[in-house]
């Protein structure tokens, strides 16, 4: 499944069967790949650190690098624990070199900018060869959020998958829509790969209960997807499901923007079901007295919060759901 890609670098289907250490490099720009080879079946990809603040990919993902090695493995899987490494050794969301987001620069420019070069090597040497994608997210050093795993809808067959793949995560809910350009799942879309993003709870940290929660999801998927075989079907928890055709919905970056740079300080908390007209929070001028009141747009569940008090005009404070 996917385009086809006229050179890789490294053929994950050539390697021989075993634990492999690997780099991918082009053009200034690269990142370090675990890969387990077994027989034929499926190529399952996994990345931490699509944004360089998002700490709960990599520190799973360097987990499972030093201690996982299955007894038995139908295909391969690939784990790059730090995709964006600039972002990533700056702490920073993108790369200080271009502040390009990662998440909207697919599927990026052999010659652009960093990020665009790291899109693009991404994209062809290593998406390319996949069959199943998963994307690990949280909300960074300046948000909280209510764990959730999601998913662009697709044709009937890629849907069934990527459902699937997202009840995997039993301890997230799950939130669907449609196609948003420059994502790492919108290059995915584009190779027909079923793909699934995760997103942790973030505040800069790693919280103890999403790394079990990501390391369960993670065992049930590669029985679901048949990387490793399984006695009976795993019992999981039901599962919240949100499906929405407007892409706007699930956009974190344009809800609830601050009107002025100032000092945020909510009044709700993450979790909290609100109703429209609600304060969530006021936003302090900082050179002069008074400042704005932020109200919920609609009624819904507050998924996203911002929890860094500094804010720029138009840094998004809230995110609602309607679940």
């Amino acid at each position: 499944m996917g385009l086809s890609s006229s050179k890789f670098s490294i053929e994950f289907k050539r390697l021989s069967t075993g634990f492999h250490q690997r780099r991918i490099s082009a053009r200034g720009v690269g990142f370090d790949l675990f890969i387990w080879r077994g027989g034929d079946g499926p190529v399952l990809v996994i990345n931490g650190a699509t944004h360089g603040d998002e700490y709960e990919g990599p520190t799973l993902l360097r987990q499972w690098a030093e201690h996982w090695r299955p007894q038995s493995l139908c295909g391969s899987v690939v784990m790059i624990p730090v995709l964006n490494e600039a972002a990533y050794y700056a702490g920073l969301r993108s790369a200080p070199a271009d502040e390009v987001n990662l998440a909207r620069a697919f599927p990026g420019k052999a010659r652009g900018s960093i990020t665009q070069r790291l899109a693009h090597l991404f994209d062809t040497q290593v998406l390319a060869q996949a069959t199943h994608y998963v994307d690990l997210h949280s909300a960074g050093r300046a948000y909280e959020l209510l764990p959730w795993t999601g998913f662009i809808s697709h044709q009937r067959n890629i849907n069934r998958t990527q459902r699937t793949m997202a009840a995997c995560f039993d301890a997230f809910w799950c939130w669907a829509g449609p196609f948003l350009p420059g994502r790492t799942l919108s290059a995915a879309f584009n190779r027909n790969i079923p793909a699934i993003y995760v997103e942790c709870r973030g505040t800069g940290n790693v919280d103890s209960r999403d790394l079990r929660a990501l390391e369960s999801g993670l065992l049930h998927l590669l029985a679901a997807i048949g990387c490793v075989p399984s006695k009976r079907k795993a019992k999981l928890r039901h599962q919240i499901l949100r499906t929405t055709r407007d892409a706007d919905e699930a956009h974190l970056q344009i809800h609830h923007p601050s009107p002025h740079d100032g000092l945020f300080v909510p009044s709700v908390k993450v979790g909290d079901h609100v109703q429209r007209g609600t304060t969530i929070g006021l936003v302090h001028y900082l050179g002069k007295l008074g400042g704005a009141t932020i109200q919920a747009e609609r009624k819904g569940r507050i998924v996203m919060l911002r929890i860094q008090r500094s804010v720029r005009a138009g840094d998004a404070l809230c995110t609602l759901a309607p679940i």
